[in-house]
């Protein structure tokens, strides 16, 4: 519900607010954000803005605040994270301030929306788009996982990088998922940190690690896993998982924001987002390119509908979209695909990556073969963790367009389809030099 309706059906409404200024500084041909100066600046900023927000005991927002995450044991109650910027500024069940993206989250009535708008402290005021996790589609496959090199791994000459010394040793890759399992074989000592975000955002210090279905667990095991029964799937095995449960229900925006601010300050230089909106929406822009203004790549799925569609964020300029592709070199059959008229025009998804038939972890120690960009995504996650570590200077315009420059599209395939084609590891790492 867009934030007019919201007002005009129950008199406030939740959005999120993004906060001006910032300081850069140049990093290459990249100007990126000094975060500690910014977050210097911006504090100060968020005081005077917060004013405009209202507590609301109807709202969701406040309602979401006092229910207990489901995975707390024991009955434990919850302990929150304090970060001491946001408890200087006194926020409480009416905004949330997360200082390492510079955004508040939280609710407005009529006025307050009328003054934001005229806040020259204030960069934009957005809707919350409410994301959902994309399902992949559970493979009825008649043989096992076999041993070896995954299809997937062969397929984007990952192992041509592994033989050069590279396993993405150095780098953080966020993972905005259903948690992950920590005690499967191929992820063991694979986690550097983990957080839930509760139903309204808020960290969960106290959470065990754990995953709420099987979807992170299998996207964590391409992203950085250990070989298991003799097969190799993880695409960038030394890499570290920056993991965030926050997509099981709730206030999915608020929680997704949560983790994102989370993972800036963890230090990642890529973010996976197997998540979106069946929809163009372009709100979400303004959070990637807080992101990219971090030197963060946020790598984004791009759908599981099929032609003529595709999800926010993986639809805006700012996301590098993946689709998927099958060990036949043909586009997985559900992959989504569509044209962007929004400025600047153009087709999603930007490349496509190996996402059918993919042997993955699963939790209780378990190997599943899932299809779905899903799937997809984390293999160019990876592969961007591996130049990283090669080159951990590169910007993320640097590491975007080496992936990009690497790509070939298979005869089979059309433009429309599978837009720039598949990358190849080996001329990433040469473009990227």
């Amino acid at each position: 519900m867009s934030v007019a309706n919201q007002l005009d059906s129950l008199g406030h409404a939740q959005v999120i607010v993004i906060l001006k200024p910032t300081v850069t500084r140049r990093d290459g041909r990249q100007t990126i954000v000094a975060l500690e100066e910014t977050k210097d600046l911006q504090e100060e900023v968020a005081r005077k803005v917060r004013k405009h927000f209202r507590y609301f005991p109807s709202s969701t927002f406040a309602q979401l605040s006092s229910v207990v995450p489901p995975t707390i044991p024991n009955g434990e109650a919850p302990q929150y994270a304090v970060d001491k910027r946001a408890k200087r500024l006194g926020a409480e069940a009416s905004v949330r301030y997360l200082p390492n993206l510079g955004v508040l989250i939280g609710t407005i009535d009529r006025a307050a929306l009328a003054a934001l708008c005229a806040d020259e402290d204030v960069a934009d005021v957005l809707d919350p788009p409410p994301l959902s996790l994309i399902q992949p589609e559970e493979d009825s496959a008649l043989d096992g996982p076999g041993e070896g090199l995954s299809w997937a791994i062969k397929r984007l000459r990952i192992d041509a990088l592994w033989d050069k010394g590279l396993s993405g040793s150095g780098v953080l890759i966020g993972h905005l998922d259903s948690g992950v399992d920590p005690a499967h074989p191929a992820l063991q000592d694979k986690v550097d940190a983990f957080a839930l975000f509760d139903l309204s955002g808020r960290q969960v210090v106290n959470a065990p690690v754990a995953d709420s279905g099987y979807h992170g667990t299998h996207t964590a095991g391409i992203l950085v896993g250990a070989p298991v029964n003799g097969l190799s799937f993880g695409t960038a095995p030394g890499a570290r998982l920056v993991s965030a449960g926050v997509i099981e229900g709730g206030d999915v925006p608020a929680r997704v924001l949560g983790a994102l601010d989370w993972c800036v300050a963890q230090g990642v230089r890529v973010v996976n987002l197997s998540l979106g909106l069946r929809a163009f929406v372009p709100q979400f822009s303004a959070i990637l390119a807080l992101l990219r203004a971090r030197n963060i790549l946020p790598v984004v799925a791009i759908g599981n509908e099929g032609i003529n569609t595709s999800r926010s964020p993986g639809n805006l300029k700012e996301a590098l979209s993946v689709g998927a592709l099958d060990q036949t070199d043909q586009i997985w059959l559900q992959s989504s695909s569509d044209v962007v008229v929004d400025p600047p025009k153009r087709k999603v998804p930007a490349i496509v990556g190996p996402g059918a038939g993919i042997w993955s972890s699963v939790p209780g120690g378990q190997l599943r073969s899932l299809s779905g960009t899903s799937m997809a995504t984390p293999h160019i996650s990876g592969l961007a963790a591996l130049l990283l570590e090669h080159r951990p200077e590169a910007t993320v315009d640097q590491l975007e367009r080496a992936i990009f420059a690497s790509c070939v599209r298979p005869t089979a395939i059309s433009s429309a389809r599978g837009n720039r084609g598949v990358p190849n590891a080996v001329e990433a790492l040469t473009q990227l030099g």
